[in-house]
């Protein structure tokens, strides 16, 4: 009996060595100026800035619970909560070895990401973000003034950070354009280049009537509920996405046919404006239709918003926007928008 309870001891004793010198993980206590990467309460975040080598720059803000970029730009809500994960459970591993210090030093210093945290007392955290990813998918982190990078990973997932905080703004806007609640706006405008009988402007102030008037005056009373339609349609109006080649830009302001050119203002908001144009036939091309002699893509335009982006968009939510003034006198109802992911 003595010797089976000597044993139990001993098996006890052989467990908990084993535990501690082998599983047990010990929680590494980092000065914080040396690996300050993790922000303790993310709702106190105000703004987050991100600045690349080459003189990209997006500064994401929070304004009435969305983030915004540059202030202006709507963004992917998800792509943002992505970073604000990252933001709350990265966590340094261990800092590089010193056999490896100079050699990863040498290659943040030519290609990283600054990350600086803001909140409504100031900045609280600023450290860059290596763009070029560790062996086996982990992260190089410095902060500013430290001596030695980190490496630095996400519990239990074997993701490469740096894609998280991207500069490239393709990465970061959201697809959704001109957006709009139908009680937001004010005023809706549509000029045709070559059909101006079909061109409209909408007024929709508070509490009134809206107002549609055209080239020529209807017969027909104003259909209340198509023009609440419309309205309720424009939030949710997508592109396919961004085109940043300066070259098709300018070849298309001074050789593409134009369409139409919208104009939409709401409540608080500058006026945006949207250029509508045939798009050419190109490789891509799978159905196609003429104008006078020239050929274009049947199912896609391109679009020039605010006179800054070029961009895709598809023949569904061009239609949607470009409706015809004697639309808003006939009796049935204006058609759906399908569902996107925000």
């Amino acid at each position: 009996m003595k010797k089976n309870i000597l044993y139990l001891m001993i098996l006890i004793i052989l467990g908990f060595l084993t535990y501690y010198f082998v599983f047990r993980e010990d929680q590494p206590d980092y000065d914080i100026n040396e690996a300050n990467f993790t922000v303790a309460n993310i709702d106190d975040i105000t703004t987050v800035l991100l600045t690349d080598l080459q003189g990209q720059k997006i500064k994401l803000t929070k304004k009435e619970g969305e983030w915004m970029a540059n202030d202006t730009i709507e963004i992917t809500q998800s792509r943002m909560r992505d970073l604000l994960d990252a933001l709350r459970n990265q966590g340094p591993l261990q800092p590089v070895k010193i056999g490896s210090h100079d050699e990863v030093i040498k290659q943040m210093s030519a290609n990283n990401t600054k990350v600086e945290v803001y909140t409504e007392k100031g900045k609280t955290h600023t450290f860059y973000v290596s763009k070029v990813a560790a062996p086996n998918n982990l992260t190089y982190m410095l902060t500013e003034g430290a001596k030695r990078p980190y490496i630095v990973k996400l519990p239990l997932q074997n993701i490469f950070l740096g894609l998280r905080y991207s500069t490239e703004m393709r990465d970061w806007r959201s697809k959704k354009i001109m957006r709009a609640k139908a009680d937001e706006i004010e005023m809706i405008d549509v000029a045709y280049k070559d059909s101006t009988q079909y061109s409209f402007h909408l007024v929709h102030e508070k509490d009134k009537v809206p107002v549609v008037t055209g080239l020529q005056p209807s017969t027909k009373p104003l259909n209340i509920k198509r023009v609440q339609s419309y309205l309720r349609l424009w939030d949710s109006i997508y592109c396919l996405g961004f085109e940043a080649r300066n070259r098709i830009k300018d070849t298309l302001l001074t050789e593409r046919k134009e369409v139409a050119t919208v104009r939409m203002k709401k409540a608080n908001h500058a006026l945006q404006t949207l250029t509508i144009y045939f798009k050419p036939v190109s490789k891509g091309t799978k159905g196609m239709f003429k104008v006078g002699n020239e050929e274009f893509d049947f199912d896609l335009f391109i679009g020039f918003l605010n006179t800054t982006d070029m961009l895709v968009i598809n023949r569904h939510f061009a239609e949607i926007m470009l409706r015809s003034y004697p639309e808003f006198f006939e009796a049935d109802a204006l058609p759906t928008a399908p569902k996107q992911a925000k």
